[in-house]
Order: C-alpha cells, then structure tokens, then sequence
C-alpha cells in the first residue's frame, strides 16, 4: 500500500488561516503571483480557470472564474480513496479530524451542511472558507460570498426540482 498525503493539523491550519486573511485582486491573471505565494505551480490555463499542482500532483488545485474575476480557489487535501465502504470511512475519519483541527484554528463554523458530501464553513465579509468531502477526498476552498449564494440558489433549486 502506497503512502496516504494529508496535510498536519498544523499545516492545514496554516493554510485554512492564510486563505482566511487572504487580501487578493480576485483577478485571474494575477493566479500566477497567488500560486508563488502559496507555494504551488500553475499547470494550465484559460479565460475562465487556472489549473495548479499545489503539492497532490497535476490538478490538486483549481481557481475558477467568471469574466476575468476568479470567484473559487480551491485545492485538494488528500489522495485520492478508492469510491468504496473503505474510502468512504477513511474520507469521514479525516473529514472529521480536519474540521476539528479547522474549528481550533478559525473558530466554531458559521455553517455545516450536512449530507453525503458534507460542507463545513466559515463564512467572512465577503470570502468563506469551505471544507467540503467529496466522493473521492477532501478539499479546502475559498469562494466570494456572491459564488457561495449562487451555489446555494442552484442546489435548492435542483432539489425542488426533483
């Protein structure tokens, strides 16, 4: 079995607290100064994402935007699990260990959304921080509060529509 990549509690505090306090242009063209910055190394690119290894390989990391203006960073927290029983209690245990290790560096969450791919946030003025689990890993990202409520829109709009 190969080694499993998380960040420390130390490192993802870090982390969480850098993207936190983050005073940035949102300017998609400025990705690249960003990328320096955090330590991570730009990929690909086009008008509307940068794609970045910011330290789990080849797309661990995305900025997404919209007319030039980036509204998500986002990079990866773990390998990748196997979408099984196992992976998915090995993505929860972590889950649930980085969403402790967050809450002491951010304080107590603004949000959690449960689910089967559960978010935890902690919203700011105008930028939240957003654990999230997915099928696969776990991520960190920072979306502008206009994306996060018009994800939010799109979510209870697909649920209504069921």
């Amino acid at each position: 079995m190969t080694e499993w990549h998380t960040p420390s509690a130390t490192e993802l505090a870090d982390l969480a607290t850098r993207l936190r306090d983050l005073d940035w242009s949102w300017e998609l063209s400025e990705v690249p100064e960003l990328a320096a910055e955090f330590g991570w190394r730009v990929v690909a690119n086009n008008p509307n994402w940068v794609m970045l290894d910011t330290g789990l390989g080849v797309g661990s990391g995305k900025v997404h935007g919209e007319d030039g203006k980036a509204v998500r960073i986002e990079t990866r927290l773990t390998d990748f699990v196997e979408e099984d029983a196992a992976g998915t209690a090995r993505l929860r245990t972590v889950f649930a260990e980085m969403t402790g290790a967050l809450t002491e560096a951010l304080g107590a969450p603004t949000a959690r959304i449960p689910g089967r791919w559960p978010q935890i946030r902690w919203a700011g003025p105008a930028q939240t921080v957003v654990l999230t689990q997915s099928p696969v890993s776990v991520v960190l990202f920072l979306v502008t509060a206009a994306r996060l409520a018009g994800d939010d829109r799109n979510i209870e709009v697909e649920k209504h529509s069921r």
